[in-house]
Formats: C-alpha cells, structure tokens, sequence
C-alpha cells in the first residue's frame, strides 16, 4: 500500500510541474482551458441529465468557444516565425 502511496504522490508531483510550465509558459492556453472546464461542467452536466439535444448543442458551442479565442489571442501575443 505504501508504495502505490508513493506512486501517486510522485504523479502528482509531475503533474503539478508540468501544469506550472504550461502555465509560465502558455497563460492564455491555460486560461482558455480552465474557463473551458468551468463550462463544460456547468453547461454540459445539467444537459446530459435533461437529454435535451439543443442544450447540449449550446453547451458544446460554449466550450469550445473559449478554446478558439485562447489561441487566436495566443497567436497574437506569440513571436512570429
């Protein structure tokens, strides 16, 4: 037990250095996916449990709406090639 203990902790070490690289390195990705993740739990969960089609068709839009403008601003902000 006390090695899967250990396991875990060092994926989550991993993790938390990678996210914060990403987040040094990328802060616009970062933020375009957190406000995705915002959405998609408080759009899409409700939706699925309705099972109505449109809602879930909003909620998809809404996510990825987001992800679209992170990048285009990225893209923006980023040093050309």
């Amino acid at each position: 037990m006390d090695a899967a203990l250990v396991y875990l902790h060092i994926l989550w070490l991993r993790a938390r250095a990678t996210l914060t690289t990403f987040a040094a390195q990328e802060p616009v990705r970062l933020r375009a996916a957190l406000t995705s993740l915002v959405l998609a739990a408080g759009v899409l969960v409700p939706a699925l449990a309705d099972g109505q089609a449109a809602e879930k068709v909003a909620g998809v839009l809404s996510v990825a709406l987001p992800i679209v403008v992170g990048e285009s601003a990225r893209s923006k902000v980023s040093p050309t090639k």
